[in-house]
């Protein structure tokens, strides 16, 4: 009988095991690109074309629906999405057969220009632009032999002028596909820790195997590339390609029917420069190919803004709807031209520099709402204004953070001063009284005890009850508010510091 009930026991505590232990980390292998990686128990929630079908409760708890979200899955080459609501993240891995894929294949088996070239295309806003994907860094890392070459990017993603999400990513290509793990963030700012959470990932990404390089398009890697907004009729596209090859860049107006052509034919190192001449003011698509007999042919697209007089500003970083403690504003345009910045808002700013390239460091690190004015001007050319809106919010432990760092101890005696009031203070002591007083809690505490007496009296003003019981020794911070008054025993009134408390800490 004993045996049998220590058996029951042993069984009942397994089953507890079983079921309280948290989710582990899971592998996943992706057979068409020929990769696994390994999701850790930090996301609740992974979906994938393969197990949406399982998931459809949860689907529509959070009203997502299966069969437009299978679509969007294989529209956009999505591989897995891995979902960590808690730290309003979201994990993103696509494999796409694009443009990119079939020009570069593998960009471990491409030539530095080449890989330059991709890289540059990021942080100049030639990759994903037209999406609304605005790069503010691009650098490479390896991530050892089983996976080589990812460039490491932080972005922020708009459509419409509003902030979809920002975040940080991994990107390669490889077998012929563009491969990017994308960490996406929304509802607050990106954090060190998210893009941590993103390496700790990428350390198990595998390629099981790699394919070898087939015939692609030749070479054709840009030094200067076509200007997507220009005051000029004439510019210079330079690069290099195979050499001898025939470089043609053709346009075609969006208002006019017909095209024209320019080229150059590379040296005997494979630099080129084609002259491109805009016959008149609008905006143009501009189509650029590499050709060489026996080779594949390259192309690239481009769109071309030519209006005279205009000045142009490319802006490479923009504040986001959710701003941090600092925020940066840069960006090029010609030499001589000057950026000024005007900032309304809880830390104003007002700057200007001068120089073909121009950047802000904004102070926001107070909550609020900021309003950013850029505007940028040159001599004999028309003025460009560009506005941004942004939100400094603070999570509720980032605001418990800041009010611990910024409160100072104040002595008794300055406490209920005139210029003592709206500073933060901090204050170590004994609880003695909490009474409720309409929507608030008046806490009555004492800073210092002499066996049971207590000694130097304040008034704490609390908008939630206290978790603490009375005589509990604590540390409080808050902002020194003045006097508050009581009638005494004897029929007096009599004043006391007061402090609006925002936190209440046991004691050290």
């Amino acid at each position: 009988m004993l045996r049998k009930k220590l058996f029951i026991l042993l069984g009942a505590l397994l089953l507890t095991l079983v079921f309280s232990a948290p989710a582990l980390a899971e592998t996943y292998s992706f057979g068409d690109v020929r990769a696994s990686v390994t999701i850790p128990d930090n996301f609740e929630q992974v979906l994938t074309p393969y197990n949406l079908g399982t998931k459809r409760e949860w689907l529509e708890q959070h009203g997502m629906d299966h069969d437009a979200l299978s679509n969007s899955f294989y529209q956009e080459g999505i591989l897995l999405t891995a979902y960590d609501e808690e730290e309003g993240r979201t994990l993103v891995i696509t494999a796409l057969r694009d443009v990119d894929g079939q020009t570069y294949f593998d960009l471990n088996n491409q030539d530095e220009d080449m890989r330059k070239e991709f890289r540059v295309s990021h942080t100049n806003g030639t990759a994903y632009g037209v999406l609304g994907y605005t790069y503010t860094s691009a650098k490479w890392a390896n991530y050892g032999k089983n996976a080589l070459r990812f460039l490491q990017t932080e972005y922020t993603l708009r459509q419409e002028g509003e902030l979809v999400c920002a975040g940080y990513q991994r990107r390669t290509i490889r077998n012929g596909y563009t491969i990017t793990l994308d960490m996406q963030i929304r509802g607050r700012s990106p954090k060190q820790a998210d893009n941590a959470l993103l390496e700790k990932i990428m350390k198990t990404w595998e390629f099981t195997e790699v394919l070898p390089m087939p015939a692609l398009p030749i070479k054709l890697a840009l030094t200067s590339a076509p200007p997507s907004e220009t005051s000029e009729a004439t510019f210079t596209i330079k690069g290099t390609t195979a050499r001898k090859a025939k470089v043609t860049a053709t346009l075609f107006s969006l208002g006019n029917a017909g095209g024209q052509s320019f080229t150059d034919t590379a040296n005997n190192s494979g630099s080129f420069a084609v002259k491109v001449t805009l016959p008149s003011q609008g905006v143009y698509s501009l189509t650029l190919t590499a050709e060489l007999e026996g080779a594949i042919t390259a192309q690239r697209l481009y769109s071309v803004t030519f209006k005279q007089g205009l000045l142009p500003v490319d802006l490479l970083v923009t504040p986001g709807d959710s701003l941090d403690d600092e925020t940066i504003l840069s960006g090029t345009s010609l030499e001589g031209a000057k950026a000024q910045l005007s900032v309304s808002g809880p830390v104003p700013y007002n700057k200007t520099v001068g120089g073909a390239k121009f950047q802000f460091k904004v102070d926001t690190h107070l909550e609020g709402t900021y309003q950013f004015v850029l505007t940028v001007s040159k001599k004999g050319m028309h003025e460009r204004t560009f506005s941004f809106t942004g939100t400094r919010a603070y999570s509720d432990s980032e605001r418990g953070e800041k009010i611990r760092a910024n409160a100072k101890k104040m002595a008794y005696a300055n406490l209920a001063k005139t210029e003592s009031q709206g500073r933060s203070v901090w204050e170590e002591g004994y609880i003695t009284g909490i009474t409720q007083s309409l929507n608030e809690w008046v806490v009555t505490f004492a800073l210092t005890k002499s066996g049971s007496a207590y000694k130097d009296i304040c008034y704490l003003i609390c908008q939630e009850q206290p978790t603490f019981a009375v005589d509990s020794k604590v540390k409080i911070y808050g902002t020194a508010a003045g006097t508050y008054t009581v009638l005494s025993d004897d029929g007096n009134v009599k004043s006391y510091p007061r402090i609006d408390v925002s936190i209440i800490d046991p004691a050290n």
